[in-house]
């Protein structure tokens, strides 16, 4: 009866380790054996053209339109708007944090501080995963012939729009 509770003791000592430390399970396990992690996304998208249409003298209801809902209104701080967005990998720690603060006076924009905010391409880019350093397909040159509404671009088979027989009495 007197051995068992020092085993137990020691198998608990030694099993402590490997739990406290789950995260770094992370690196040696294969990626098939590993939960899912999504992308967390949280607060405004804000980019670098909605923050170059920012002006002074703007009204609080100009800039809900152009910003949207700010993420941050303080009680104690009425003038004062934070547009926060925040960006966590699931994959790797990959961690994007953005602010944005509007200051007010009189219902006007006063001023506002930025951090340098991406452009519109290279935030849906972020957001979507894609490389961050990829630029959208350019639209097609006048070499590439656009194709007709009525032809199936995959199989480039022509397509019948189905006829309605008028309605009659």
């Amino acid at each position: 009866m007197s051995l068992r509770l020092p085993f137990r003791l020691a198998f608990a000592a030694a099993l402590l380790p490997l739990l406290v430390a789950c995260e770094s399970v992370r690196r040696w396990t294969p990626p098939i054996l590993q939960p899912y992690r999504p992308d967390v996304q949280q607060g405004n998208v804000v980019t670098r053209e909605m923050v170059e249409q920012l002006a002074t003298g703007m009204t609080r209801d100009q800039v809900r339109f152009l910003m949207g809902t700010p993420a941050l209104v303080s009680v104690f701080h009425q003038d004062r708007w934070d547009y926060v967005y925040l960006l966590k990998r699931g994959k790797g720690s990959e961690v994007q944090s953005r602010r944005l603060t509007v200051f007010f006076k009189d219902g006007r924009v006063e001023r506002f501080d930025s951090d340098e905010m991406p452009s519109e391409a290279l935030a849906d880019n972020l957001i979507l995963g894609r490389s961050p350093k990829a630029l959208p397909k350019p639209p097609p040159g006048p070499a590439e012939a656009l194709r007709t509404r009525d032809v199936d671009p995959k199989t480039e088979v022509e397509v019948i729009a189905p006829t309605i027989p008028p309605v009659g009495f």
